[in-house]
């Protein structure tokens, strides 16, 4: 009641602003954890006359058609006439660790008492207020304090962020994909700075990567669709052109391609790179993911400390 009235008063039965609209959505689906709202006036191109939503349940990711529907009807009643809503599948931006973490064996020799002990660390502080919700903030160096601080055993840690989109694929089917990850890339000369999971394409049995090659403004690429060689573990290049990677505003462009089959569950292709700062932002239609379960926690003796 202390979070929901004062929203709900301010909104006077009625959707107009976006504060608005994440009143009324909560209060008609109150199983709604973030809303994100953006009006089409924001939209590339334009859609004026048109409300966009993006939903986070509370319990899972996506909503299924029968509740966008459902959501839908209920808000008519509280909109402006002539304005149309529209929900759309939630976008996650996902942000990881690798994260080396050196502790005083003398005082702690449990490594895995220690890195469980920084894992429930990391998800508390993933219960914050600045993350898991749309246009929420990742501060690296809060990150790393929360580690330091974790237990008295722990001397220092070097951590690296990596940022990470899902890319749902239309099995056996010609399309094009975008993909926005709202912060800039971090851009290595040699390439291999995006990096995907594997799938299949049509005309080719083998399993074949996303990887880029900067172009000499290093502001963009050319994506390519390579394969490992089995005995060197070189890429060989499948696809030479397949798209385009802007890295100053954080965007993987894949031109028209025939997916046939992923290696990850639900036809989905795992797209990873590096920003160029630590420190992630969410887009206002972006939801940041603070993602523990896929980080990497590797625990390390402090020989010179010890």
């Amino acid at each position: 009641i202390r979070y929901f009235a004062p929203r709900m008063y301010s909104a006077q039965n009625r959707a107009v602003t976006p504060r608005d609209y994440e009143a009324i959505v909560q209060s008609v689906y109150p199983n709604t954890e973030s809303v994100s709202v953006v009006g089409g006036e924001e939209l590339d191109p334009p859609e004026f006359g048109t409300v966009v939503l993006s939903i986070k349940p509370k319990n899972g990711t996506f909503l299924s058609d029968f509740t966008k529907q459902s959501i839908l009807t209920d808000l008519k009643q509280y909109s402006i006439a002539g304005i149309n809503q529209r929900i759309e599948d939630l976008k996650i931006l996902y942000v990881e660790l690798d994260s080396f973490v050196y502790y005083n064996n003398s005082i702690m020799d449990d490594r895995d008492q220690l890195k469980a002990e920084v894992t429930t660390s990391l998800t508390e502080y993933g219960k914050s207020t600045n993350l898991n919700a749309f246009g929420g903030r990742f501060k690296y160096s809060e990150s790393q304090r929360i580690i330091d601080q974790t237990d008295p055993a722990i001397t220092s840690n070097i951590t690296k962020v990596t940022i990470r989109r899902d890319l749902k694929a239309l099995i056996n089917q010609f399309a094009q994909y975008e993909l926005c990850f709202g912060n800039q890339f971090n851009v290595k000369p040699g390439g291999l700075n995006i990096k995907s999971t594997g799938f299949k394409i049509q005309g080719s049995g083998d399993t074949v990567f996303i990887t880029d090659t900067p172009n000499d403004d290093k502001a963009t690429g050319v994506l390519s669709i390579v394969k490992k060689d089995p005995e060197t573990g070189t890429n060989i290049v499948v696809v030479k052109s397949a798209g385009i990677v802007d890295y100053i505003h954080g965007e993987v462009n894949l031109t028209t391609i025939n997916i046939t089959e992923t290696e990850k569950e639900n036809n989905i292709v795992e797209i990873q790179a590096f920003p160029e700062s630590n420190d992630i932002i969410g887009l206002q239609d972006l939801y940041l993911d603070f993602n523990i379960p896929s980080s990497t926690i590797n625990m390390v003796k402090d020989t010179i400390t010890s």
